[in-house]
This record gives C-alpha cells, structure tokens and sequence, in this order.
C-alpha cells in the first residue's frame, strides 16, 4: 500500500498560488539616502524574495542522497548531493530562464519527477529526471494537457498512477504509467465525473473509493473491496460536513485498516474501520476513534514506515502542536526539541525505515534550516540555512491575536509591527489571503517583513470562510462574499485603529486572488476606510468569474457555487466592478496574462469602468505569466512597483526601483495621472 497523507479536505478554489516567487539574487543594491546614521537599514528585496541558496528540499528512500534547488547563473535548478561528510553537490537541470520545480523521488530512488507548464497556463507536464546523468524525458502530453500524480506503491517502484485529462477536460482518466518505458495503460475512464482513489492491494491496482457530488453539494462515497465485482454506498456526507473536511483517507499498507476523517462538534477526528468488517457493513459501518482535534485542522507529520499507521499527528490553530502516537518516538522528539531550541521544528521527510528523517527548523524571524536527524545516532546535522542573509537582519515578531467581528465570531490574525520602533498609530497595511478556503499561518512572513522594514504594522485575518478554525467558522462565509466576509476585514482594521496601532488616514488593503478582489471591495464598498488599494490577480465581476473557470474544476463546481452563494445572492451585488464609480483612492492592479483560474478580463473589466469614470488606475500585466508570477525578473519588478506604490500612498520608504521593471516583461497598461512609478 502506498502511504497515505491526511489534510483538512478543501476546495481548490481560486487560490493565490505562486504570486509571490522567487527572484534573482542581486548585487547589494544602492538606496536613496531616506535614514538616518543608525537607523534600521533597508531590507533589499532580493534579499527577501531573491532565490534561496537551497529549497525544495527532498530525501531519497534510502536515505543516502538529497534533492534540491538552488541557484545556477541565477536561475533555480535541481541538484543532488549525496550526504557523506564532504560530499558535493552536483547540477542536474540547466534552465536558463525560469526556475525548475522541485522534484521528487521515485520509489525505488532511480528517477526524479518534477513538473513544468507553459507560461503559467496550468497545463501540467510529468518530467522524468536521471539523477546520474540529467537525463529529462516528458512522462506526459506536452501541450494542452493538465497531469497529476495520483498514487504509487513501493510494491510496484516502476510504477505510477496518473490522471490526464485529454480525453475530456473536464475529467481525470486514470492511467498506470511505466516509468521505466513511459508506457501507459488505461484503468479508468471516468465518464461519469466521479473521482476514484487506487490502491495497490493484494498484488494489484484497485478501484477502492469513488465520490459523487450529492445535490445539495455534499460528498457520497462508495466502496469497492478487492473480490467485490460492484460499488456498495459507504459514507455520505451533507455539505456542511464535506466543506469542514469529512472524507475517507485510504487504507493502511496491509489493508487492514482504513482511515477516514469526520467532523465531530465541528473539529475533525481522525478515524478507522476494519476492513474486514467493511465487507459486511453498510452505510452504517462502526469505527474507531485514533485522535479528536481540539482545533480546526490535523494532519499526519508522520507514519509507520511498515503500515502506513499514523504517528505524529500535528494539530494547528493559531500555532501548530505535535500529537504522539507512537511513544517510541519520544526520545527522538525531545532531543529535536532541544536541538531548535526557540525555533520550531517539522519532519519533512524520511527514508523508507524512517531511520532517517529530513527536518526544518522554523520561525517567524529567522531563516528556516533544513538538517538531518538520524535515529540510529541520536545526531542532527545541519544541511542548509534556506536564506541567510535575512539573518543579518533586523526582522519583526509575528503576533498571534484573538480578535472578534462585530456579530462575536473568532477572527484568528497575525500582526507584525514596524521594526522602525516609532511611536504611535502608524501607517497600516491589511493583507487578505486568498482562495477564500484557505487560511493564514504563524510563521516566517517574506511579505510581512518587508512592509515592516519599510516603515508599516501589518495585519493578515482569517476571516469568516477561512478553513482550519473548525466547521462554523468556515461555513460561516458561505454566500458572504462582499457582506459579512468583508466586514470581518474591516472590524479588524476598526480594532487596529482603536488599539492606536493604525493611522485611520493610512491604510491599505492588499491581497492576491480573492484577496484582490478583497481590495476591489474595499475601495468600492468602504472607500472610507482604505487610502489605497493593490489587487494582484483578483476578480472584479463574480459571474464572469463562474462562467469562465478552468474545466477541471467541474467535478467542485457545485459546492463552490454553494460557498459563493449562487441561486441566493445576487451576483451583479457582490462584484466589486458593479461599484468602480465609487472607488476614491489609489488602485493598483496586477494579472498574469495568461491566468486560467481568474481571467486576465476580470482586471481588464475594472479598469475600463474606471476610465469611463475618469478615475485614475495603475495597472500592470505580465504576459509570461498565469495566477502566480514564476520568473524571477518578474517578481522584482513585482515587488518593486507594490513598495513604491505603497510609499507614495503611505509615506513609507523603499528601495528604489533600479532596472527591476527593464529587467523584466512587465508591461504599463495604465498609469495614474502623476504617472511617476517606476520612472525614477
């Protein structure tokens, strides 16, 4: 049996993605002369959202060899490294352009796969990779095809279980794909929609779990065990129920067990049957309980290298907290403990004994490490600090806070304060994850650490229909979009405001995907509170938003429509262009040309009714890009138009622009009347 992994289930809705990337590292750049002899110094952007030395870190199966990225003439690229002391590492990829992907192991550690598209289009091609020689071949139709990796087994270590949709867009048909010879055999057709999960039982690829989307949005499962010729319903799940995560997981490595996850008093438990009594029972099968939340999400950090038995389960809210399984575990958890001593610490990866486990270290004001642990030693080796130089730097503590919207809901938030250390209410910038279904986390905050080194507080929300706070926090936000959603945003700038931490008169909303539509809302519907806006990637127009989604997403359509309010709100109500005649303030807008998941329209739509209007607007476009900016020499420009943008409207500093924007292929589609970004 293929290992498993648990995750609070969503819905891949319209998501910021990759937005916020990876550019070239630059020389130590040269600023204008805004600070005083000892004042905090300036972060350089590519210090902050410059190429990593090392990322995307992952061990192979048998524990000898790592495979990571790392610049190569400025540019990501794949290397491996065995992890002998004094063992080197060794290119594989030469990309010259944009930044590899990172990759993962095969089973039997003989190939890499990784992934590439076109320009951002989402149509995703499977790459094999020698790990000797570099050798690079497509497992996949090159164009016009969106692939993904379905299962594996260790069984079967030449062997995946692909999905490709060529034959209809819509839909995923199942393929078990030879990595050796790049052969593939069809083993499910899905003409009806429903998703099937495979596992490899009793010597053999089977159909073991189909969903079907019930009307009123909700999830039904049915079982397939192995001998049993037809599909028996097994679990049904109201809307309320799928939203919040319940599902069945997969069976363990001897398919004695299957694991599922289920809502219990709105957090998740994690569950088994037995899959002996699974072929007796129906729909109303017995389980038994393996760990209940006491917060909204829980996941699987790690399992049983033999049974694919849980672990460590880990359980976040505001933080994240380890739960034991496995007491044999303990000793090797405390000494991590005291090996990161103020940082936290994650198992990333581990070899096929779990002998070996790759390790990070994280915090909110320091570089993440990656480091080795070996269980056989008891011993840590430190492999790569991610980012270094950040450490040279004065950096800002992330606050976890409680605050509460104006109907008494939980909005769990994180805040980080200027590191200029000036007294008062200050300049403030409220930043909205995307999605909606997904949610902001403690940690370290590339975003969050520039805004405060540039002289601003910064607060992320999660606000109503953000997932992992439990179930009623998330369908709190179903059919809220530009109601009850946006008022949890602005409480939290009206809490910010009395605490005396923001400047009523400078605020800025910013945010990417629905957090861009966030910011379109903000100026449109309270344009009394924001000063200033920046909406990367978001939507203007809802209903164009739902005519134009990517045809894979059929098989969620019905349930995210549910999550909007389709049939229930009036569509022209909630959509920010409705309403660009009232924006009063500062907008800058930024989209991917060739974005599939909100359309390069949707920004193209508001900025036409705001020049009808004859309000200014600063608009940028990058045609090589999609719903996420992957080039490097974007990213800069990126960065480098948002902070300026920002200190013109705040009062904040920057670094100035430099050759950022002719470095890359931004193009000006509007400019404001001062027209003075990026001319410097």
């Amino acid at each position: 049996m293929g290992r498993f992994s648990l995750r609070v289930a969503t819905l891949a809705l319209p998501c910021l993605l990759t937005i916020f990337a990876l550019p070239i590292r630059l020389s130590s750049p040269v600023f204008a002369d805004t600070l005083s002899k000892g004042a905090v110094p300036l972060i350089p952007r590519a210090v902050l959202f410059g190429n990593p030395e090392v990322s995307g870190v992952a061990l192979s199966p048998d524990g000898s060899q790592i495979v990571f990225l790392a610049p190569h003439r400025g540019v990501l690229n794949l290397w491996v490294q065995a992890l002998e002391e004094g063992s080197k590492p060794r290119l594989l990829t030469n990309s010259t352009n944009r930044p590899t992907r990172p990759a993962s192991w095969s089973i039997d550690g003989r190939y890499l796969i990784t992934s590439r598209d076109s320009y951002g289009d989402e149509n995703t091609v499977l790459i094999r990779i020698n790990p000797t020689t570099g050798e690079e071949i497509d497992l996949t139709p090159g164009k016009g095809v969106k692939a993904a990796i379905w299962g594996d087994d260790q069984d079967v270590p030449d062997e995946l279980i692909i999905g490709l949709n060529d034959r209809d867009p819509r839909y995923h048909d199942l393929w078990v794909l030879n990595l050796e010879t790049g052969e593939r055999r069809l083993l499910y057709e899905a003409n009806d929609g429903h998703s099937v999960s495979v596992d490899w039982i009793d010597g053999s690829w089977q159909l073991v779990l189909r969903t079907r989307i019930k009307p009123d949005g909700g999830n039904a499962y049915d079982l397939r065990l192995p001998g049993q010729k037809g599909w028996k319903p097994f679990l049904s799940f109201s809307f309320e129920e799928s939203q919040a995560g319940s599902t069945p997981l997969g069976f363990d490595r001897n398919a004695t067990w299957l694991y599922g996850l289920l809502i219990k008093d709105g957090l998740p438990r994690l569950v088994r049957w037995r899959t002996e009594d699974l072929h007796s029972c129906t729909d109303d099968c017995p389980n038994e309980l393996v760990y209940q939340s006491k917060s909204g999400a829980l996941g699987v950090e790690l399992s049983d290298p033999e049974t694919d038995a849980p672990q460590i389960l880990i359980e976040t809210d505001l933080r994240s907290r380890k739960i034991i399984i496995d007491q044999e575990l303990l000793n090797d958890l405390s000494a991590l403990k005291q090996l990161a001593k103020d940082r936290e610490f994650y198992i990333v990866d581990d070899d096929l004994d779990s002998m070996i486990w790759l390790v990070s270290l994280y915090s909110d004001t320091h570089s993440p490490q990656y480091w080795i642990w070996n269980r056989n030693q008891k011993k840590g080796r430190k492999l790569f600090s991610i980012n270094p130089l950040l450490d040279k730097y004065k950096l800002s503590a992330m606050e976890s806070l409680e605050l509460r919207a104006r109907d008494g809901l939980r909005l769990p938030s994180y805040l980080t304060r200027s590191t200029l250390n000036q007294s008062g209410p200050q300049p403030f910038v409220l930043l909205v994850h995307g999605g909606p279904q997904a949610r902001d986390y403690w940690g370290l905050n590339s975003i969050h650490q520039l805004l405060a080194n540039r002289g601003y507080h910064v607060l992320s929300v999660n606000y109503r229909g953000s997932t992992g706070f439990g179930q009623s926090h998330l369908l709190a936000g179903e059919g809220q979009w530009y109601a009850a959603m946006q008022d949890d945003l602005v409480d939290a700038v009206q809490w910010a405001v009395d605490e005396g931490i923001a400047d009523p008169k400078k605020i800025v909303i910013m945010g990417g995907s629905y957090g861009g539509y966030a910011a379109l809302a903000g100026l449109t519907r309270d344009p009394e509170v924001f000063a200033a806006a920046v909406d990367i990637v978001g939507p203007s127009n809802v209903e164009t938003l739902l005519e134009s989604i990517p045809p894979y997403w059929e098989p969620i359509r019905k349930p995210w429509e549910r999550m909007v309010g389709v049939g229930r709100v009036d569509l022209e109500a909630i959509s920010p262009l409705t309403y660009a005649n009232r924006i009063q303030s500062p907008l800058l807008i930024v989209h991917g040309a060739n974005d599939v998941r909100v359309k390069l329209s949707e920004s193209e739509s508001i900025v036409a009714a705001m020049h009808a209007n004859d309000l200014p607007v600063d608009f940028i476009v990058f045609p090589d890009e999609g719903h996420g900016i992957e080039d490097p020499r974007n990213s800069l420009a990126l960065y480098a138009v948002i902070e300026e943008f920002l200190a013109k409207q705040l009062g904040g500093r920057f670094e100035p622009i430099g050759g950022a924007i002719k470095d890359s292929s931004m193009q000006w589609q509007s400019k404001s009347a001062t027209g003075s970004i990026g001319n410097k």
